[in-house]
C-alpha cells in the first residue's frame, strides 16, 4: 500500500480543531460526498504543511506566510517530493478558504481570497474517431487471440461504449449489464449517479464469453474483473475480491500502445481519462445534445456545457453568428408622417400581381399589357 504522508496525529491542538471546523462548515454548505472526502483530506494537508514551515495557529499566517507555503508546496522540497501545479494549488487554497472562514479569521480569509493564481489554459487532447475504432479492432484481436490478456480487451469495449471512470471500472459488477436489452447502467463513486448507455452489438458476445470464463473463477459470477483472475498486480495487500483502478489502466494502455494505425503510427500516448475526452468530443461532433453526454458520463449537465463547450463550436452556434452577421432589413421613420419610435422594412413593396396572388385573384397576366378579370 502506498506510505502516508500526510497523519492527523501529527497535527496540534490548534490546528486539529481549525481542521474539524473546516469539515463541518464542508457539511453545512451541503458539500458532496466527494467534496466531503475532499475537504478532509486537502485539509489535512494545509494543516501539516503550515506546520511543516513553524506556522502552529492559523491566526498567525500572514502575506509572507501564505506566499512561503505556496512555494513550498509547488516545489520538490514538499513531503511528496514533487511539487503541485497552479491547478492543484487552487484546491489548496480552497481548502485554506474553507479553513479559515470556519475559524472566522477574516484577515486570514482576505489574505487568501487577495491572491491571484495564473493559470495556463489547459491541452485538451482525445482520439479522433477513425482511432478509437482501430484500437477496438485491436481490443477484439486480442481478447481472439491473447487469452492472458482478455481483461484489457474487455476494459477497452467497456470505455468504448460508456467510458467509466478507471475505479469505477474496477468495481464493475455483471448485474449491470442487461444483455436482453443491450444495456449498460452502474454507479458512479465519484458523485452517486447512474451512468449508463446502450452496448455496441458487436461486444455482446465478447462479454457473453469473458462472463463465462469469469464465472470458473471466486466472485467471478459477481465482478466483471475478480482479483482472483488478474496478475500479481490485480490485488490488494486488504484482500480485495475485484483489481485496482491502476490495474485497469495498464491493461487499456496495452491496447493504446500494441494498436497500429492505417500510417504505421501508434496512437496518442494519452491516460485512461481521455476516453470520457474522447468520447465527449464524437458525440459532439455528431450532433448529439449535452444532456445525452451528461447520462453517459455521468457528469451534470452544467458540468459538460460548461467543460467540453470551450473546446468546440456546435451548429446552434453557427447559426447565431449567421444571424449575427445577416444586415437589418429595418430603416427608421425620420421624414415620414409616421410616428418617430415607428420603424419599418426597407424592402420594395410587392407588386399589384403578387399581392393579387396572396388573396386568391388573378387580375393579370404580367408581361400581358392588359387587365382583366
Amino acid at each position: 500500500m502506498a506510505r502516508k504522508i500526510y497523519c492527523e496525529e501529527e497535527l496540534n491542538e490548534e490546528w486539529k480543531e481549525a481542521r474539524e471546523k473546516a469539515i463541518e462548515r464542508g457539511m453545512a454548505l451541503g458539500h458532496s460526498k466527494g467534496s466531503q472526502r475532499n475537504d478532509r483530506m486537502l485539509s489535512l494537508y494545509v494543516a501539516c504543511e503550515f506546520q511543516d514551515l513553524g506556522v502552529l495557529r492559523p491566526e498567525d499566517i500572514t502575506p509572507e506566510l501564505f506566499l512561503e507555503w505556496k512555494d513550498h508546496v509547488m516545489s520538490d522540497l514538499n513531503r511528496s517530493g514533487k511539487g503541485i501545479t497552479e491547478n492543484g494549488f487552487k484546491k489548496r487554497k480552497e481548502a485554506f478558504l474553507l479553513i479559515m472562514r470556519a475559524k472566522k479569521l477574516q484577515d486570514q480569509t482576505e489574505i487568501g481570497e487577495m491572491h491571484k493564481q495564473r493559470i495556463a489554459p489547459s491541452e485538451f487532447s482525445f482520439w479522433d474517431d477513425e482511432t478509437l475504432e482501430q484500437m477496438t479492432v485491436r481490443a477484439m484481436e486480442i481478447f481472439d487471440n491473447e487469452p492472458k490478456k482478455r481483461a484489457a480487451a474487455i476494459a477497452h469495449m467497456i470505455h468504448s461504449d460508456c467510458p467509466p471512470r478507471r475505479e469505477d471500472t474496477a468495481r464493475m459488477r455483471w448485474s449491470y449489464f442487461d444483455f436482453k436489452d443491450g444495456k449498460l447502467l452502474f454507479p458512479a463513486r465519484k458523485n452517486g449517479e447512474r451512468p449508463g448507455n446502450f452496448i455496441d452489438e458487436r461486444f455482446i458476445p465478447y462479454f457473453r464469453r469473458w462472463k463465462e470464463e469469469t464465472s470458473r473463477y471466486p466472485d467471478g459470477d459477481d465482478l466483471v474483473f475478480p482479483s482472483s483472475m488478474a496478475q500479481r498486480s490485480g490485488t490488494k495487500a486488504s484482500g480485495s475480491k475485484r483489481v485496482t483502478g491502476k490495474t485497469v489502466a495498464k491493461w487499456l494502455a496495452y491496447v493504446r500502445d500494441t494498436t497500429t494505425l492505417a500510417n504505421g503510427e501508434r496512437p496518442l500516448e494519452l491516460s485512461s481519462q481521455k476516453y470520457r475526452h474522447s468520447f465527449c468530443m464524437k458525440a459532439f461532433a455528431q450532433g448529439c445534445t449535452p444532456r445525452f453526454v451528461s447520462k453517459v458520463l455521468g457528469d451534470s449537465y452544467s458540468t459538460i456545457e460548461r467543460y467540453y463547450s470551450r473546446y468546440m463550436l456546435d451548429e446552434q452556434h453557427r447559426k447565431e453568428s449567421e444571424r449575427m452577421r445577416r444586415k437589418s432589413s429595418r430603416i427608421t421613420s425620420e421624414e415620414t408622417t409616421q410616428p418617430d419610435w415607428l420603424s419599418r422594412h426597407n424592402r420594395p413593396l410587392p407588386s399589384a400581381l403578387s399581392m393579387a396572388l396572396a388573396e386568391g385573384f388573378g387580375l393579370y397576366e404580367e408581361g400581358g399589357g392588359r387587365w382583366g378579370i
